[in-house]
């Protein structure tokens, strides 16, 4: 039996094949698809202070198994750092620079930590106190 002409040209449709099925597989390795970060926007809820209406910090209310990590006016100075973690606009950085500032007697003493601006101090002024 003479193959001959036939035999290359299935040869050639044969690895024809492998590269397409080749190329399919490694396109996403080789050129991976740009993909433009998601930004997620979730409702914060209520805020628990505004500047507006001047209410005071949110009392919660205390149970034998559960206590609130923040319930009033939280004291910068007997605070654990958890509890300074709650507060707006404050990390564990931010957090550990305040431990290091104490004691705090005023909010010009707040305004001296490093990383509490203007804004920040306006948010935080309703619900922290020094004592």
């Amino acid at each position: 039996m003479d193959w001959g002409r036939g035999e290359a040209f299935w040869t050639a449709v044969l690895a024809a094949g492998v590269l397409l099925l080749a190329t399919l597989t490694l396109w996403p390795l080789l050129f991976p698809a740009v993909r433009a970060p998601q930004v997620l926007r979730q409702d914060p809820g209520p805020l628990t202070v505004t500047q507006a209406t001047g209410e005071a910090a949110p009392e919660y209310p205390r149970t034998a198994s559960v206590e609130p990590l923040i319930s009033g006016r939280l004291n910068l100075n007997t605070a654990t750092r958890e509890q300074l973690e709650a507060l707006p606009e404050i990390g564990p950085a931010l957090a550990g620079r305040i431990e290091a500032a104490r004691p705090l007697r005023s909010l010009a003493d707040l305004d001296a930590v490093k990383g509490i601006g203007p804004a920040t101090l306006e948010q935080l002024e309703p619900l922290v106190k020094f004592e």
